[in-house]
């Protein structure tokens, strides 16, 4: 399936809650997506019944946005050189709550590369 229609598919999605936010989307989609949201509540009159899906939308995509860009912050400050005291500084958490995050982020990384590694590639398209 080319990006153009994975792209579409993605904005006519119906989301509600965040669990119901692919993981890999790129932020920009989901930013899109949110933006997209945000003005329809903006413009549209109240007691529209579609006024809700939009309402329920802003905090799921928000919050998956957030996930993730953190996620991404984080493995990124980590790789550059980055200290666990300096991403814990940037997050506003405790030492060890980095520390966790980062072993966290460790293990899933990991988890994906040994996956990648085992699964035939025709498999992972599908």
């Amino acid at each position: 399936m080319a990006v153009t229609d994975q792209h579409a598919q993605w904005l006519a999605r119906r989301i509600r809650t965040c669990a119901q936010v692919p993981g890999g989307l790129p932020l920009s989609w989901m930013a899109e997506k949110l933006v997209r949201h945000v003005w329809r509540l903006e413009h549209r009159p109240r007691g529209r019944a579609d006024v809700v899906d939009d309402a329920l939308a802003v905090p799921a995509l928000s919050t998956a946005i957030g996930a993730q860009a953190q996620r991404n912050g984080v493995r990124q400050a980590l790789r550059v050189g980055a200290t666990v005291p300096e991403v814990a500084m940037a997050l506003g958490i405790s030492i060890e709550d980095a520390q966790y995050l980062a072993q966290q982020l460790e293990e899933r990384d990991r988890f994906r590369k040994e996956y990648v590694q085992r699964v035939p590639l025709d498999c992972r398209s599908a």
